[in-house]
């Protein structure tokens, strides 16, 4: 970034808080998806080579164990995936014997997922792996840094969910 911040960010004379940049590589929006995309290879190779299971598949293994019973809708809401992939990745961890179903207790015509005994163990130690691998990546931040960024990041995942509410006129499972 070129330093600084300023309330001109466009020439258009949009008033806004980003810091003025002078190219894609400098706005926010980018370098959040590149830190997402740098991490998402990393974790892609560490699932697949330890625990054969693709990214994908982790997330909605351990969304799971953390929300169980769980609808898949609400799961697909969760990482933002559509009803076909999230179907994909559901029925790959059924054949793997890692989740099951059973009616849902609050509606007996839709189906919720609970981990099988093989997928809590799975996840306890892939869980594990994950942490070894955020304390590394953590490790270049303070602890203050790391709980200033922690509130930031939820303040703008909050704004941005908001935002996508607005657009899709329905509130995601959050």
């Amino acid at each position: 970034m070129t330093g600084g911040l300023e309330t001109r960010v466009d020439g258009a004379g949009h008033v806004g808080k980003h810091p003025v940049v002078e190219t894609i590589e400098e706005v926010f929006s980018f370098r959040l998806q590149r830190l997402v995309a740098v991490e998402e290879r990393v974790a892609q190779g560490r699932t697949l080579r330890f625990f054969d299971l693709s990214t994908n598949e982790w997330r909605l293994l351990a969304l799971v164990q953390g929300r169980a019973p769980a609808r898949a809708r609400a799961l697909a809401d969760l990482l933002l995936m559509d009803k076909s992939q999230t179907s994909r990745v559901v029925k790959s961890l059924l054949a793997k014997g890692l989740l099951f179903t059973s009616p849902d207790p609050d509606d007996g015509r839709a189906s919720v997922l609970e981990l099988t005994g093989k997928g809590a163990k799975l996840y306890m130690r892939a869980f594990a792996e994950v942490m070894r691998n955020n304390q590394r990546m953590l490790e270049v931040l303070s602890v203050e840094e790391v709980l200033a960024f922690d509130l930031i990041l939820a303040k703008l995942t909050g704004r941005c969910c908001d935002l996508l509410d607005a657009r899709l006129k329905r509130r995601l499972t959050r």
